[in-house]
């Protein structure tokens, strides 16, 4: 689906729709013309007549865009559109984008100081207000929005080229220039920090394709942002455009050098369908100027940024996993329990089987669920007092493959030791299980990237605790036994990091810690029909943990700070039904069936059905005859 939406956008730049569901509420974009998508199609270079604007307007009139990635959507418009979101030029009614191509971080060096934009400088128009830099773009955004930026908002801002070109056509030496270059980024640096202060929360900070640039934006804004506290998302485009640049093959690219653009005007914002070299151009085409990248290169750029933002959300899953199948496992021990209570005073031995159905969803638009089948089996023995007291302990072994909806999978192998003890006088009845499980993952998280998909496999480890009780009453009417119940399951999961590898995508991920605070609270029933004992229960359970889990990344491609984003957020309150029966076998042989559904809860889907046996060793008291 998420391919057949960046074709949609290839296909129609300016256009976007509505998501009814999603946590990125609005795309905002800052910079120059790696990110700038049509500015300049409404707005001009200057108010007194020149070669650029001229040039713009032909292009327009031609067929163009003005983008300065040529015919086609830039990365922010293909980017935004994964979310069900827009990205057209903040000049435009509704529009977003403020990047402006040409544009500085902050100001030109020394002689151009007064300018805010090379191409004022290139086509000698002098500074004019029209094209404000990056820091002034952010400004004007925050002016517009009285000082409160949107929380809700997905930020991109991609800066920095211009400043290297003025520095060259200011003939400033290399201690000259990089002393202007830190200065400029450390400007640009504290608008983000005031970004971030007034309520921006997901803020993308890329650098540029070009080493040098590349590693200045690494060693100065990203090293200057972390100093200031900013929480942002580092994202290395100059290495994949490299990986690109150096393999291209895989991408349809044939042509990957800027010394061979898909266009044949100087300039890919002048560029129209009639100016590509072949028809197929921006496709087979890495560049559709001598520094701009094609329209393929903007999609490999967009599905770079959707990765980096996604991966969290997906390797969340792992924690949540370990969540859902302890319930499933718990379950199956309490039907054992209830099972064995009633056989013969003495030794029980048992053992079920639990195949279930799990789907972990994220509701928000653009972010990959995750289905997935778990398979479990446990081997338990207890013994049971005539005094109505019974102890165990159960070893369980388990499995899970679930598959990524966006592609790739991850599988989970668990083995767990359960101690368990129960009770039962009269009406009245309880138990408690007390649970450890030690847990293995392998992941394997494709991404793709244009036409190709990028490889990133990865293994770690795990653990859960749990204790869970359970207890009620029993009304007795005839064969019919019937009652409240009330309980609590309370775990803490964890997923030890690891790091991927495959390709530069791979991401190194943080520990993640999921506590779950579970009440149990309903009625439940049964029926003594012979060699059967059919049973029912219906609970509403309520999760009192903190449901604000982040999970922390970061890129193995480069030297920056981690980024830490949300984890996907399960519902607080649902309903668990269960329907099922023990049943006589033979002789001291006894079983159950059941099955078992997790009702309304958000973004979970959690079957489990289990079937299990029961040999009793007690002696049932002999019958005794009167006469």
């Amino acid at each position: 689906m998420r391919r057949l939406v960046a074709l949609a956008i290839l296909g129609i730049a300016s256009f976007g729709s509505d998501a009814s569901a999603q946590n990125y509420s609005q795309f905002i974009a800052f910079g120059d013309s790696t990110t700038d998508t049509g500015w300049f199609a409404n707005s001009r270079l200057s108010p007194a007549p020149n070669i650029f604007d001229a040039a713009v307007a032909a292009a327009v009139a031609g067929g163009g865009n003005a983008h300065w990635t040529g015919p086609g959507a830039g990365n922010a418009q293909i980017l935004a559109g994964f979310f069900g979101l827009t990205a057209n030029a903040a000049n435009t009614p509704g529009g977003t984008n403020y990047a402006i191509g040409g544009a500085f971080d902050n100001a030109g060096p020394t002689i151009y100081s007064a300018y805010t934009n090379f191409n004022q400088i290139l086509f000698g128009v002098g500074p004019t207000l029209g094209v404000p830099s990056t820091t002034q773009q952010i400004n004007n955004y925050l002016a517009s929005v009285n000082g409160r930026a949107n929380p809700n908002a997905l930020y991109l801002i991609s800066s920095f080229g211009n400043d290297g070109l003025a520095a060259i056509a200011a003939g400033l030496s290399p201690s000259a220039a990089l002393a202007y270059f830190i200065a400029d980024q450390q400007a640009l640096a504290n608008r983000i920090a005031a970004l971030q202060s007034a309520g921006a929360r997901y803020i993308i900070v890329a650098n540029q394709y070009g080493s040098f640039a590349g590693k200045l934006i690494e060693d100065n804004i990203w090293k200057d942002l972390a100093t200031l506290g900013v929480k942002f998302i580092p994202a290395d485009t100059n290495t994949v455009i490299a990986a690109v640049a150096t393999n291209p093959a895989p991408y349809g690219i044939i042509f990957p050098s800027p010394s061979t653009p898909a266009c044949t005007v100087p300039l890919g914002v002048w560029c129209t369908p009639a100016d590509l070299v072949a028809p197929n151009a921006l496709q087979t085409h890495l560049f559709v100027d001598a520094a701009h990248l094609s329209a393929a290169g903007q999609l490999i750029i967009a599905d770079y940024y959707y990765s980096l933002l996604t991966a969290p959300s997906e390797i969340s899953f792992l924690a949540e996993s370990i969540v859902q199948t302890t319930f499933g496992m718990i379950y199956g021990i309490q039907q054992q329990i209830d099972l064995s209570q009633r056989q013969a005073p003495g030794w029980n031995v048992w053992v079920n089987g639990n195949v279930g159905y799990l789907q972990i969803n994220n509701s928000y638009a653009g972010f990959p669920n995750d289905p997935g089948v778990p398979i479990s089996g446990s081997l338990g023995v207890d013994y049971h007092w005539a005094s109505g007291w019974l102890v165990g302990a159960a070893v369980t072994g388990g499995f899970l493959d679930s598959s990524f909806s966006s592609g790739g999978r991850f599988t989970q192998n668990v083995g767990a030791l359960s101690l368990y003890g129960a009770y039962r006088s009269g009406a009245w009845w309880a138990n408690l299980i007390g649970s450890v499980g030690f847990l293995n993952f392998n992941t394997n998280r494709p991404v793709p990237i244009g036409i190709s998909v990028q490889p990133n496999n990865g293994s770690t480890s795990g653990a859960d605790l749990s204790l869970a009780g359970e207890g009620g009453y029993e009304f007795h009417i005839g064969p019919v036994a019937h009652g409240p119940v009330a309980g609590f399951i309370v775990q803490q999961a964890t997923v030890n990091g690891f790091t991927e590898s495959g390709s530069y995508t791979s991401l190194s991920f943080g520990n993640q810690l999921l506590n779950s605070d579970v009440s149990v609270l309903g009625y439940q029933a049964n029926l003594d029909w012979g060699l059967f004992h059919p049973f029912a229960q219906i609970v509403w359970d309520h999760d009192f943990a903190p449901l604000n889990r982040l999970v922390t990344a970061s890129l193995t491609t480069a030297v920056a700070p981690s980024y830490s984003l949300p984890a996907v957020i399960v519902g607080r309150d649902w309903a668990t039904a269960t329907i099922g029966t023990e049943f006589k076998i033979a002789g001291s042989w006894s079983g159950l069936a059941s099955f078992t559904a997790m009702v309304g809860q958000q973004n979970i889907t959690n079957y489990v059905g289990v079937f299990g046996a029961n040999y009793s060793f007690g002696q049932p008291p002999p019958i005794v005859t009167k006469y």
